[in-house]
């Protein structure tokens, strides 16, 4: 599969050809199923807030790659293994903790107490306080090691890359052995960095469609990296304070020369895949960027909205895939009040399914039998089952169990897709902004749009998509985003000041 179809970036490799996602050639390699929604937006930050010293495509920390960049891209992440022990390590069960990782943890509380003012009872209350304010802001916990649990990416330390423990290795690991052969790396060493477990490349190919669609747009690539850095680093600079001092301290004590690193490659994307909406992306993007409001708000309703591209990206792949048209997202506001918009969402998201299935077995190809049954099913988990499941994560795919599954939209939803298609400020009218949700999205809401796809004049028909719109438009009122002009124009508005200062 490796050579039968162009890459994003051109030029790209493949390692290991036969560990390829079956569908690389439709969707890219790779999305999984087991990603978690915010571990997208931590991946995608992940390569961004990292550097790497590369002489044919250099990158600089806080940075997009050189969008016109060939061959395989690389990034180089800092674990910073003592500020996830300091969050985690004590609130993990102590049934899983290993002896080493205990003694380390110990080593360094009893470091940061040496750098607190105050009695032994005011520096344990501050570490605690500090511990308490850090955890948070976990988004990822499970039942994961506390090495594998992740946080809110609030600022540039709190954007942990995957860690998991190589525990047969660190059980046999002795504190006072490993100083005296010279070997005290080990011990926060002694992790797998790149297993893939749960980083698992969706937020890569999510960057990599944001690069692709920042080719020839240098202005716009000034300005995305001026807002996300505004985010991680201005507004999230007293969070870095207290995470770099918790860090700083730690690889003081281990007399670290430097940062531990590890150097990790990046995927690819198909070439044609999402290149017809990669624009579309950045624009977006740096629209909800701009928007100025509270750092935590903005960046979990990020996270929402960057799934919310990437069941996008999912769709739009399998169609072009296919050489056919986008599919509809028929949008249904009322649920079981308007059983006539209700069996037309469902009987279009249907047809969305099949795209999927359809792509999937033309990629897979060979003949009908067990085998290749197996293998559908395993694509199907890494695309169509993410694009469902996460599409009833955000409530924009309904019911979140049962018959009659069918597009709607969220509070959440509807707040990102305000934010990232009305500029900070800025207003148009509710038709502009309907056709705007047709145009980026294939969202059908009123009767309008959807005689765009059904040209029919049922009367019923036009009434029931217009009772949809009606509460599509409450919806909006409620959350601030729409005025009633007059009874027949209402404006749709982004209600944000627009982050200050140049890109």
């Amino acid at each position: 599969m490796a050579n039968t179809f162009k890459t994003y970036p051109s030029g790209y490799v493949f390692r290991n050809p036969n560990k390829m996602m079956l569908t690389a050639d439709i969707y890219g390699n790779r999305f999984h199923a087991d990603q978690t929604l915010y571990e997208y937006l931590i991946e995608f930050l992940l390569i961004f807030v990292s550097g790497d010293d590369d002489s044919s495509n250099p990158k600089s920390k806080l940075a997009f790659h050189n969008p016109e960049a060939k061959g395989n891209l690389y990034y180089t992440v800092e674990p910073r293994m003592g500020l996830r022990r300091f969050i985690f390590f004590d609130r993990n069960k102590k049934t899983e903790s290993i002896e080493i990782d205990r003694r380390a943890y110990d080593e360094l509380i009893k470091e940061l107490k040496k750098r607190i003012d105050g009695d032994e009872e005011e520096k344990t209350k501050v570490i605690e306080a500090l511990q308490d304010l850090l955890h948070g802001y976990a988004v990822v916990l499970k039942k994961r090691a506390w090495c594998a649990q992740a946080m809110l990416p609030l600022c540039p330390e709190l954007v942990f890359c995957e860690a998991m423990p190589k525990s047969k290795t660190r059980v046999t690991l002795n504190w006072e052995k490993l100083y005296h052969d010279g070997d005290e790396k080990k011990i926060d060493s002694e992790f797998d960095f790149d297993k893939r477990n749960f980083l698992a490349r969706g937020g890569e190919l999510y960057y990599l469609h944001i690069l692709q669609g920042l080719k020839g747009q240098d202005k716009k690539r000034e300005k995305l990296e001026y807002l996300l850095k505004e985010q991680l680093v201005d507004q999230g600079k007293k969070i870095s304070l207290v995470s770099g001092f918790i860090q700083n301290t730690w690889d003081e004590y281990m007399e670290y020369d430097e940062p531990l690193t590890k150097r990790m490659p990046i995927s690819c994307i198909p070439e044609g895949a999402y290149v017809d909406i990669a624009g579309d992306a950045v624009d977006e993007l740096i629209s909800f960027m701009s928007c100025k409001m509270h750092p935590v708000q903005k960046i979990e309703l990020l996270a929402k909205g960057i799934m919310l591209q990437v069941m996008r990206m999912l769709s739009v792949a399998s169609t072009n895939y296919l050489n056919e048209q986008r599919d509809f997202w028929i949008i249904d506001m009322n649920g079981d009040l308007e059983a006539v918009v209700k069996k037309s969402a469902v009987n279009h998201f249907v047809i969305v399914r099949d795209s999927f299935t359809t792509a999937i077995g033309k990629s897979i190809g060979g003949t009908a039998g067990g085998e290749k049954l197996k293998k559908i099913s395993k694509a199907r988990k890494d695309s169509y089952d993410i694009f469902k499941s996460k599409g009833k994560e955000l409530q924009c795919i309904v019911p979140t169990a049962g018959p009659n599954e069918r597009f709607s939209l969220s509070e959440d939803c509807i707040r990102f897709l305000v934010l990232a298609l009305v500029r900070p400020g800025e207003k148009m009218t509710l038709d502009m902004f309907l056709a705007k949700l047709y145009e980026k999205y294939r969202i059908i809401i009123g009767p309008t749009e959807y005689r765009r796809i059904e040209n029919r004049g049922n009367v019923m028909l036009a009434n029931s998509f217009q009772k949809n719109l009606d509460s599509f438009q409450d919806f909006l009122k409620a959350t601030g985003f729409l005025r009633e002009l007059s009874d027949a124009t209402s404006i749709v508005e982004n209600p944000y000041d627009e982050v200050g200062g140049e890109a």
